[in-house]
């Protein structure tokens, strides 16, 4: 598969059949695209400082269930360099990473996709990925300049992320370098009714017959992750009294444990953890994109995440409240105003929280 951005007859027969046809495919859940500038290694590029017109590596893991038709059209803005405006010489690698049903209730698939992308992370990002002990928190880098950005779609796409923070180092003392994050719909609080809502989306169209047919198995698989999401929390809130006694009676001092992704489907915790195991603590600037009006995630989670971000030291650049746009549809609802979100956090102009 070709990874050129033209325009040849080729390319657009190509693209009828396979929309990610400009990308090369490791994967069922993992694409990468590298620019013809960096068609060879590009780790020596992660060595660059300073502020870049465009990031050296877009990361864009994708809603559950997203069809490549669907997310191509995420994708080619980045490609043709109409985000950030630069020339082809200075377009950005990315990485594609898909969120299938199955694995938004298996630990080991949602690492397993982490995992397949992690040695292109590398190449691209090199020794960028080491972090020195002074970037203990997203403070510390609230001042540098990004040299990456992360483009999170719905809960899906906020898990595979948090596998992404521990597929580099599991310790997290290697972190994602300074970089950009784009929340688009997400994340949530994990609702029974909207992940019903969120495993019946393909189903609106399928013959009443399938509905009825696989409709009991949905419900039974979202109280299953509901059940496992609810029971993990209270494992963790024991573990954290017991460890809190041990301190408080017997004066034991338990080592620190990395709080990464719960084996379960988590897409809240692991963005807002601002200390040395921060997957992201070294992100400079994020950006929320919502709407009142989406029936999987909703406004008030959102809002939630961001002030809960905010207090712990992360810094919101905007909150992008889109009124009537659905789930992940927000670009199509209002294209210059999503675009533009990006461009702006991407580059930290026109401030408006």
């Amino acid at each position: 598969m070709t990874s050129t951005p033209d325009t040849s007859d080729t390319s657009d027969t190509k693209a009828l059949v396979d929309p990610l046809g400009f990308m090369d495919k490791l994967s069922s859940s993992v694409y990468i695209y590298r620019p013809p500038a960096t068609s060879s290694s590009v780790s020596s590029s992660a060595s660059v400082s300073g502020p870049r017109k465009a990031p050296l590596l877009v990361i864009i893991t994708a809603w559950m269930g997203a069809r490549p038709l669907h997310i191509a059209k995420y994708i080619a803005p980045y490609r043709d360099g109409l985000v950030f405006g630069e020339d082809p010489s200075d377009r950005p690698a990315i990485v594609l990473l898909f969120c299938h049903e199955s694995t938004t209730s298996s630990y080991a698939k949602s690492a397993a996709v982490a995992k397949t992308a992690l040695p292109f992370i590398q190449d691209v990002l090199g020794d960028s990925l080491a972090a020195t002990p002074e970037e203990v928190s997203p403070t510390a880098s609230a001042s540098a300049a990004p040299q990456m950005l992360v483009h999170t779609m719905s809960n899906g796409g906020c898990l595979i992320l948090g596998h992404i923070y521990n597929a580099i180092d599991p310790t997290h003392r290697n972190c994602l370098p300074p970089h950009v994050t784009i929340y688009d719909s997400c994340p949530g609080h994990f609702r029974f009714t909207g992940g019903v809502t969120a495993f019946t989306m393909g189903l609106q169209k399928a013959p009443l017959s399938k509905r009825l047919l696989l409709l009991p198995a949905v419900y039974l698989l979202v109280l299953g992750i509901y059940l496992r999401v609810r029971g993990e929390r209270v494992l963790s809130w024991l573990d954290t009294v017991r460890r809190t006694l041990l301190c408080t009676f017997f004066g034991a001092k338990p080592s620190p444990k990395p709080p990464g992704p719960e084996q379960a489907l988590n897409a809240w915790t692991p963005h807002n953890i601002n200390n040395g195991f921060g997957g992201n603590r070294r992100e400079v600037r994020r950006a929320y994109m919502y709407s009142q009006n989406d029936p999987i995630i909703e406004s008030r989670d959102v809002e939630e995440h961001a002030n809960e971000a905010k207090g712990l030291g992360f810094t919101i650049f905007r909150m992008a409240h889109f009124p009537n746009s659905a789930h992940v549809a927000h670009a199509r609802a209002d294209p210059p105003r999503y675009w533009g979100t990006i461009r702006d956090t991407w580059f930290g102009t026109n401030e408006k929280v």
